[in-house]
């Protein structure tokens, strides 16, 4: 399982996981309202970010 220090920082993580949801679906429905080409590349701009995102993150540290 995943190392948490207490009930206390679970919930500060639910609650930033779920801002960070709320976030990305806000972002995905203005990308959805765009013309085709603009679609396209914010589509692609945000594919870059979150690949940063899950590149940058602590995922290298558990895996070894």
């Amino acid at each position: 399982m995943g190392a948490v220090d207490g009930p206390s920082a679970a919930a500060e993580g639910g609650a930033g996981d779920a801002d960070v949801a709320e976030e990305l679906v806000s972002r995905l429905e203005l990308i959805e309202g765009q013309p085709l080409g603009e679609r396209a590349a914010s589509f692609a701009l945000l594919h870059d970010e979150l690949r940063a995102r899950l590149e940058g993150g602590d995922g290298a540290s558990s895996r070894g």
